[in-house]
């Protein structure tokens, strides 16, 4: 159990880089955004991975929904505080 959590958060932390790095291409760096998107790309994978059993597995997660999860929350994120908050 704590295998899987340990797994998701990281498939998450990189989910949420990624999504900071496509940003970056576009925009000034942020560290406050950086941050927001590791710790929601880790709950999306998180979440994503006990929501929907679908696809390969990898350490006790389920890989696809792991990946869209920390993908789409990380995103949502970064756009609403792009939108909202910084207004950029």
């Amino acid at each position: 159990m704590l295998l899987a959590i340990l797994t998701a958060v990281i498939v998450g932390f990189a989910m949420g880089a990624v999504v900071y790095a496509i940003d970056r291409i576009w925009h000034e760096k942020s560290l406050i955004l950086l941050g927001l998107d590791l710790v929601f790309g880790a709950l999306g994978s998180y979440s994503g991975t006990y929501l929907v059993n679908y696809g390969p597995h990898l350490l006790g997660i389920d890989l696809l929904p792991a990946l869209a999860g920390g993908l789409v929350l990380s995103f949502i994120v970064t756009y609403a505080v792009r939108k909202f908050i910084f207004r950029k």
